[in-house]
């Protein structure tokens, strides 16, 4: 049986899925976006090229924030192997791909799209908007509606996209029901950095993948994703709210309704040695 890796976003770290492809010798690595390579792809997987594994990508939504990152991979001979709004036969397995993001210039479900093509978008905003001659380039990793509906047409065994589906809570149901089209019965994302097996919906099975994890096509963990640094800061600042588990801090507006006296003044108190010894007889 063939073996068929899948990566969640590299950002830029790659000798994780160099040291998986040296030890396992998968057919096939699918990287499902963000990857932000630090040279050209065509240099990052130079020592791959002569074993039997096929590179293949989808972009993420911060492959367009550079010129460079975008030549680093548009420009390498990688660029073919593309899956974006398209579907390839890998090792037996029809495989769609949909990457880039949802942006509400453009379109965001379950809205109607805004410019349901690029050709549109660019009549919109004229000679002076374009980028190359042609889209902006932070928008060459937005999903246009024409691509999606292209991609309906196709049919596909599983579906891999960065954005997540519906069963993510920060997720589209467009996701959902492009998979349901292409007669696809599982959906593995990436984007949200969380390594997450979802209990089955609509027929579908989902999976994501977390932050430079690997996975294989049956959900075994090959390389285990990393803790996102932010979601770590976020979840430190949640339990250091209170400075004790269980007490509440009074209000300051209430704590001084409860200090004043009869005569709406605050009342002082002295801590001090002295302040004790007030009014004392020697």
């Amino acid at each position: 049986m063939s073996k068929i890796f899948l990566c969640g976003d590299p950002h830029g770290e790659f000798s994780h899925i160099l040291s998986a492809i040296d030890q396992w010798h998968p057919d096939a690595v699918l990287i499902l976006g963000d990857l932000t390579p630090p040279q050209s792809l065509d240099v990052i997987f130079k020592s791959v090229r002569d074993t039997k594994t096929k590179i293949y990508w989808i972009p993420g939504n911060h492959e367009t924030d550079t010129d460079l990152i975008y030549d680093r991979l548009w420009r390498s001979s990688f660029a073919r192997n593309n899956l974006h709004g398209r579907v390839q036969d890998i090792c037996g397995v029809k495989v769609a791909g949909l990457g880039g993001v949802f942006r509400g210039q453009i379109w965001m479900p379950p809205n109607l799209p805004l410019f349901s093509s690029p050709s549109l978008f660019i009549r919109k905003i004229g000679k002076s908007g374009m980028w190359r001659g042609g889209l902006p380039r932070r928008h060459r990793s937005t999903i246009f509606y024409s691509v999606y509906e292209k991609l309906r047409e196709c049919k596909a065994d599983i579906l891999i996209t960065h954005e997540a589906p519906s069963m993510h809570a920060k997720g589209f149901e467009a996701i959902d029901d492009l998979a349901i089209s292409l007669g696809a019965k599982m959906i593995i994302h990436a984007h949200q950095h969380e390594s997450r097996c979802y209990l089955p919906q609509k027929g579908l099975k989902c999976r994501g993948i977390g932050l430079r994890g690997i996975i294989d096509l049956e959900g075994n963990i090959i390389v285990p994703a990393q803790v996102d640094p932010r979601e770590l800061q976020e979840k430190i600042q949640k339990q250091v709210k209170l400075p004790f588990p269980g007490v509440r801090r009074t209000p300051a507006s209430k704590f001084r309704r409860l200090t004043k006296n009869r005569f709406g003044r605050l009342q002082r108190r002295e801590w001090s040695p002295v302040s004790k010894n007030k009014g004392r007889k020697s």
